[in-house]
C-alpha cells in the first residue's frame, strides 16, 4: 500500500470520526433543548417576566402620589435557547423579551388623577446547568436538569438602574447575591425558608433615586411589598414567608423614580427574579 493511500485512509477515518462525534453532540443539543421547551416550571414565560398582570393583586399607593401596575404582558413566540454540550455536562442560556405597558393613575390633585400609560419592553435571561444521568439510547439521551440561576431582568432600550447585590437575613440565615446570572442553586435543594418565615430584603443599587419592590405570589394573590429607601441606593423591606409548603419565587424590583413620576420618562426597570421553597422546619 502507498504511502499517499495510508494516509488517505487515515484522514478519512478520522474525518468520519469527527463527523459521527459532531452528530452526538447536536442529537444532545436538540434533547437538552426538548427538555428546556417542555419544562412548565422554571423555563416558562411567566415566570422570568415583572409579574403584576395576575387575577387578585391589589394596587398599593406605594409612589405616594397614585396607583401603578403593569398591564398583561405578551412574549417572544420563540425564547432563544442557546445550548453548549461537553461531555456529560450542558450549558443553557434562556433568553425572552416581554411586551407590554406600565400603567400609573397619579395624583394631580387631592380630588383628581390621570391616567399615564407608557410602552414596556424587558429583556429577561436564565442560565441553566444540565447533566447526563441516564442512558444515551433514552428520548432524553440521558439529560436531568441539575442547577438554575436566577433570572435576569432588564428594560430594553434605555436601561439606567442596577443591583449590586440583594441580602436576604432572618434568623435562621444570611445569604448575599452579586451576581444572579452566576449564582446557581441545585433544583433539589433550593434556598429553603419555613412559614412565616420574617425576612429582612436589601437591596443594594445605583439608584439613588428610585423605586423598589418585592413581587410574590400569596397562594393565588399577588403580593407587592415596596421597600423602604434608605438613601444612598440602599432599599429595604421586612417579608413574612408564604404559609404554603412548595416552590416558589420572588421578583426583586427596581425603577428609576422618573419611570412612574415623568409623563414622558422611558420605562427604566433592573429586576431579579429568585427561586426558592417554602419547607416545614424538620
Amino acid at each position: 500500500m502507498s504511502k499517499w493511500l495510508r494516509l488517505s485512509l487515515v484522514l478519512f477515518a478520522v474525518l468520519t470520526v469527527g463527523l459521527s462525534c459532531q452528530n452526538l453532540v447536536e442529537k444532545d443539543k436538540a434533547a437538552v433543548r426538548a427538555l428546556v421547551e417542555g419544562d412548565t416550571t422554571y423555563f416558562k414565560g411567566g415566570t422570568a417576566s415583572g409579574q403584576d398582570t395576575t387575577d387578585g393583586y391589589s394596587l398599593l399607593d406605594d409612589t405616594t402620589m397614585g396607583l401603578w401596575w403593569r398591564s398583561p404582558q405578551t412574549h417572544d413566540s420563540v425564547p432563544v435557547i442557546d445550548v453548549g454540550v461537553e461531555g456529560d455536562s450542558a450549558w443553557v442560556s434562556w433568553h425572552q423579551h416581554n411586551y407590554g405597558g406600565i400603567i400609573h393613575w397619579i395624583k394631580t390633585s387631592d380630588t383628581t388623577a390621570e391616567k399615564w400609560t407608557k410602552p414596556l419592553v424587558e429583556k429577561v435571561q436564565l442560565n441553566a446547568i444540565f447533566r447526563r444521568e441516564g442512558d444515551q439510547a433514552e428520548v432524553s439521551r440521558g439529560w436531568k436538569l441539575q442547577k438554575i440561576s436566577l433570572v435576569d431582568g432588564t428594560s430594553d432600550t434605555v436601561n439606567t438602574v442596577t443591583i449590586d447585590s440583594l441580602k436576604i437575613r432572618s434568623s435562621l440565615r444570611d445569604i448575599t447575591i452579586h451576581d444572579p446570572l452566576n449564582t446557581y442553586y441545585f433544583t433539589d435543594s433550593l434556598v429553603t425558608f419555613t412559614p412565616a418565615e420574617q425576612l429582612t430584603l436589601t437591596l443594594y443599587t445605583n439608584a439613588t433615586e428610585g423605586y423598589a419592590w418585592l413581587h410574590a405570589f400569596w397562594g393565588i394573590f399577588f403580593v407587592r411589598l415596596p421597600f423602604e429607601d434608605m438613601g444612598n441606593g440602599v432599599y429595604q423591606g421586612t417579608w413574612n414567608a408564604q404559609l404554603w409548603p412548595g416552590f416558589r419565587f420572588a421578583i426583586f424590583d427596581l425603577m428609576t423614580r422618573n419611570t412612574l413620576m415623568d409623563k414622558t420618562a422611558p420605562y427604566d426597570f433592573k429586576g431579579w427574579l429568585f427561586p426558592y421553597l417554602i419547607k416545614n422546619a424538620d
